[in-house]
């Protein structure tokens, strides 16, 4: 059984984005893995449940971080189609999504965007934890002695949870960034302007997460228009 198409009619003047669907799952999805790894935290390992309820944490892990990746993927694409064309966004399509984020902010904000800010530190820990996930490498456990394998595993085990920590507030920054009156427009995700823009949108387990990443912008803008200091 298969469901048929719809193309509905949407306020950018594209067919058929997908940017703010993909932004609802991720929403979703986290909520959903915090869900799973609260009560996975809570049993003992000897439980006879743990070994199920940790293979369906490590799914859920994953579903945030792809679905937020595939939202700013299609943001970033139909952003630059909607403001500048179709064009713009043929020749800038191959790029990644860090360096498309740079080109668009250099096109609407005449600036470089603050590589120390946190709206690029969360775009970036998303992309890593997503990259590694699409183009996962297994590695051989034969060779290298276990105190390296611990570590390596450890390693990325701490790039994938501050890749699921990053996911959803990378997409909220991202709308923050480009300031709430293209999204509200556009409708390419949530405009987070004002309260009644995101409210309905957004589930009430992540409007703390919402609201830190409003403080937040607004801390990085004020840094970014004050003056540099005198050495």
């Amino acid at each position: 059984m298969t469901h048929r198409l719809r193309i509905p009619l949407h306020s950018s003047g594209r067919a058929k984005p997908q940017s703010f669907m993909y932004f609802r799952m991720c929403a979703r999805s986290l909520v959903r893995y915090r869900s799973l790894a609260d009560q996975l935290n809570r049993l003992d390992h000897l439980d006879a449940q743990y070994d199920a309820l940790f293979n369906e944490v490590e799914e859920a892990a994953v579903e945030p971080v792809v679905f937020a990746g595939m939202c700013v993927e299609a943001t970033l694409y139909d952003l630059g189609a909607c403001l500048f064309g179709s064009a713009f966004v043929e020749h800038t399509d191959k790029l990644d999504p860090l360096s498309k984020y740079f080109v668009i902010s250099r096109f609407i904000d005449r600036a470089d965007p603050d590589k120390s800010g946190i709206t690029y530190q969360s775009l970036q820990a998303l992309v890593s934890a997503r990259n590694k996930l699409i183009h996962y490498k297994s590695k051989s456990m034969l060779e290298d002695d276990l105190t390296k394998i611990l570590r390596e595993a450890a390693k990325e085990h701490e790039q994938h949870i501050k890749g699921i920590s990053a996911s959803f507030r990378a997409l909220v920054l991202l709308s923050l960034h480009f300031d709430g009156n293209i999204f509200e427009e556009l409708r390419i995700i949530p405009s987070f302007k004002k309260p009644e823009y995101w409210r309905g949108v957004v589930p009430t387990e992540l409007h703390q997460d919402v609201e830190w990443c409003i403080q937040a912008s607004k801390e990085e803008r004020v840094r970014a228009q004050s003056p540099p200091k005198k050495g």
